[in-house]
This record gives C-alpha cells, sequence and structure tokens, in this order.
C-alpha cells in the first residue's frame, strides 16, 4: 500500500528528471523534496526539517571518505606538477598521441586496477596522474575520463570477478553459489563491456572534433591561483632550490607500488583499500612539502590542503544533497532518516510493479532492468543489488523463469547505471579527477551506457 510520502517521492523523482531534460540543475528540486518527502512521512514540521538534515549527513558519510581522497590526491598532483616529478612518472605514456591509444591503454590499466583494487581507489591512483600529462601532449581530459568511466566501475565492477563484492551481495540475497552467479556473468559482462567500451569510443570519434596536439589542457575549478600563477610564471627561486623532481617521483612510485603489493597480499578491497591509498597519499604528500618547500614547508602545507579539499567539496556539494534525496528511497534511509523499519520506497514500488504487470520472459527481464535502474538513484550501483537479488528470486518463483539469468541481468545493469547514468555517482567521482564538468562526460558516457545495458538485456533473453 502507497502512502502518501510514496507520492511526494515519485513527483520530486519526476520533477528531477524534468529538469535534468530541461538542462538544468536538479540540486534545487531534490532540496526542496527532502522538506517534501520527510513532511509527507512525519506530518510534523519540525521533523521534516530533522529528516531532511539527517539525510545529508547519511549521504555526507558515505561520500566523505571519497571526498578526503580525491581532495588529497588533488593535492598531491599540483605539487608534483610543480616540482615536474609527474613528468618522470609517466615518461614512458609521453609516447601516446592518438586518442585511441590513450583511450584503449587507459582503459584496460582501469579495468585490470579495478579488479584488483575496486574502481574508486584505481581510479585515484591511475587518473590523477595520467591525466595531466596525456592532457599536456594533446589527449583531451574528456577521452580519459570516458575510459576510466566505462573500463572502471562499468565493466570492472559489473562482474568484480577477482574481489566478489558485487556478486556475494547478490549471493546472499538470493541463495545462489556464488560460483554459478560468476559463470553466468562472465560472457554478460565480457559482452555488455565491449558494447560499452567500443560505442563510447565511437561516440568520442563522432563527436569530439580535435586531432592531437590541438586540446586545450583544462584545469580543474577551485584550484587556487596562487598555485597557477607560480606554474605559469616557471621556477620560483623557492622552487629553484628545493626541486627535487626524481626524488619526489621516486617516493610517490615506490609508495603506490607498495600500497598496491600490500593490498593485493593482504586481500584489502573497497572502503579499506580507499582508507589505505588515503593514508599513503597523506605521507607522501607531508614528505613531498618538506622537501620542496623546505622552511617553508609549515606554511605551504595548508595552503597546499586547503585547495585540494576546497576543490573536492565544491565538486561534491550538489551530490551530497542529490544523493541525500534519493538515499529517503533506500532500506538506509528509511532505518537512519526516517528512523524506522523497512526496506524503502523503492521496494515497495516493485512489489505493487510486479502485482500489476503479467508476468512472461520480456515483462520479467524489464521489470528487472526498472528495478535496478531505480535503486541504483542514489549514485551508488551497489547498493542496488541485495534489492535486485531479492525481486529476481521472487519474480523466478512466481513466473517459472531461471533466477540465475535474471540476478546477473540486475546485477550488470545497478552497476553500469552508478558507473555512466546517475549524474551524482560514479560519473562526478571521474569528473572531479579528470577536471571536466559531470554533464559534458556524461555526453559520452550515457550513449555507452545503453549500448551496455542493451547487450546484457538481449543476452539475457536468449538465455531464457
Amino acid at each position: 500500500m502507497l502512502t502518501l510520502a510514496h507520492w511526494v517521492f515519485i513527483l520530486f523523482i519526476l520533477l528531477i528528471i524534468a529538469t535534468l531534460i530541461f538542462r538544468k540543475p536538479p540540486v534545487l528540486p531534490a532540496a526542496v523534496g527532502l522538506f517534501g518527502v520527510g513532511l509527507a512521512e512525519s506530518r510534523n514540521g519540525i521533523e521534516a526539517v530533522q529528516i531532511s538534515f539527517r539525510a545529508l549527513i547519511l549521504a555526507t558519510s558515505n561520500l566523505l571518505g571519497v571526498i578526503v581522497l580525491i581532495g588529497l590526491v588533488v593535492t598531491l598532483t599540483q605539487l608534483l606538477q610543480k616540482t615536474k616529478a609527474d613528468q618522470i612518472l609517466v615518461r614512458p605514456l609521453l609516447r601516446i598521441k592518438s586518442m585511441s591509444l590513450a583511450y584503449w591503454a587507459v582503459g584496460i590499466a582501469m579495468w585490470l586496477l579495478t579488479l584488483l583494487i575496486w574502481p574508486t581507489p584505481a581510479l585515484t591512483l591511475l587518473g590523477a596522474v595520467v591525466i595531466p600529462i596525456l592532457g599536456r601532449i594533446g589527449i583531451h581530459p574528456i577521452v580519459l575520463a570516458v575510459s576510466l568511466a566505462v573500463f572502471g566501475k562499468g565493466m570492472g565492477l559489473s562482474g568484480d570477478f577477482i574481489i566478489q563484492g558485487a556478486p556475494s551481495l547478490v549471493s546472499k540475497a538470493t541463495g545462489i553459489p556464488i560460483g554459478v552467479l560468476l559463470s553466468a556473468s562472465f560472457p554478460v559482462v565480457i559482452l555488455s563491456g565491449i558494447c560499452g567500451a567500443g560505442f563510447g569510443y565511437i561516440t568520442l570519434k563522432l563527436f569530439l572534433k580535435i586531432e592531437p596536439g590541438s586540446a586545450e589542457n583544462q584545469k580543474p575549478e577551485g584550484i587556487s591561483e596562487n598555485l597557477l600563477e607560480k606554474r605559469k610564471n616557471g621556477k620560483t627561486e623557492r622552487q629553484a632550490r628545493f626541486e627535487r623532481g626524481p626524488l619526489l617521483a621516486g617516493i610517490m612510485a615506490l609508495g603506490y607500488l607498495g600500497t598496491v603489493i600490500v593490498i593485493l597480499i593482504f586481500k584489502i578491497h573497497g572502503d579499506e583499500a580507499s582508507g589505505l591509498i588515503g593514508g599513503v597519499t597523506l605521507l607522501i604528500l607531508c614528505i613531498c612539502t618538506i622537501l620542496t618547500e623546505g622552511r617553508d614547508a609549515f606554511s605551504q602545507f595548508i595552503i597546499y590542503v586547503k585547495d585540494g579539499l576546497r576543490y573536492a567539496m565544491g565538486v561534491f556539494t550538489p551530490i551530497i544533497i542529490m544523493s541525500g534525496f534519493f538515499f529517503l528511497g533506500t532500506a538506509a534511509g528509511s532505518e537512519q532518516v526516517f528512523l524506522r523499519e523497512g526496506l524503502g520506497f523503492f521496494y515497495d514500488y516493485t512489489i505493487l510493479l510486479a502485482e500489476w504487470i503479467p508476468l512472461t520472459k520480456w515483462t520479467v527481464v524489464g521489470l528487472i532492468v526498472f528495478i535496478a535502474i531505480l535503486a541504483s538513484l542514489d549514485g551508488s550501483g551497489f547498493s542496488s543489488l541485495p534489492l535486485v537479488g531479492g525481486i529476481a528470486i521472487a519474480l523466478s518463483q512466481v513466473s517459472q523463469i531461471p533466477a540465475v539469468p535474471l540476478a546477473v541481468l540486475g546485477q550488470v545493469v545497478g552497476i553500469w547505471t552508478g558507473a555512466a547514468l546517475i549524474p551524482w555517482g560514479f560519473v562526478a567521482v571521474t569528473s572531479a579527477v579528470a577536471g571536466v564538468e559531470v554533464q559534458r562526460l556524461m555526453k559520452y558516457t550515457v550513449p555507452a551506457y545503453l549500448a551496455a545495458i542493451l547487450c546484457a538485456l538481449g543476452w539475457t533473453l536468449l538465455q531464457l
């Protein structure tokens, strides 16, 4: 039974979608929606205000690790650029002269790293250094950003063959052995990944009208003009005195290489891997600041950190509001925002849809795709997996359709949705690292997303 809060939540989702269609920022409708849904749920003005704030706190707590990590990585990147250490680190990449080679080489590297340490740590390790350097030799940042998003969370996490976090969640929700899910998901993940990556490349070739060497290197918004002026004016006296480019490059390379080895040996992944990389980044930043600035390190360190965190917070502020709104529809939102037990608005919607729609092969597959997309609107495709798995089992029992292909399809669609379709999801994280606008990045990730989903959908229908 849908309550008034369910209908108000749907109303604001439609309003946000309409805002996106008219190419307007959807942050204000989402912020008003926090109060609207809170008021409809509580019927109390004071409690509605509290609900809106708790939603923002929930979103912030989920994003805070990523915000700090990106802020530190951006800070370290600026310092490495100042000392020219970044050029030493990626000197082999200077041989890349074409958009095509950059897209596929960086993408495959991102895919392999994602399988080992998950998307966000892989993105911060690879993107923060590679993107500025390739940008200087004429490879536009948008090319690399599309590659990182599509190959990383899209193709890499939709299978998650090594760490197995995604299939384990689906396995727990369905009772299907994880080995069965991995075996069934392999062809779907590879096929959809190839389709998405290939279509992303074709889209870039068709619509990005630049040749190697003609693109301007974009600087991220929010980095202090003080640092930018220093870079433009060449070496200052302080830089000339404390320049330690090769040494800093060695410290960073050894630091991150050691981090990856530790992650693999001790099987660290997810938030723990991000935390390890963040701590190592902070340590490297401290060492590099001391070596570069000498006596001025005390004052310069705080400037660097402020610049990096200011940039990260500037990028993620609207994302926090958007995520806060969509968290209202999840099980976490029910427990931590509304302070009651429940599986969330999204679960209630899907149960009602299953009662209304005749269950054939086509409608069941369509429902799984719709549910996976709907449950991923909070920006995290991961949060949709338990819901999709539970719905897949329920629909399978009622319709007598095999559950494994349905569960795998839901896993692939949910992860790809969080990776490429939601402006406040992984696309926003990628745009922050690459220094490009989210809307522009989505211009190229959405066609890749649609190609991947259609391939996964077609394969699943053939298996039923």
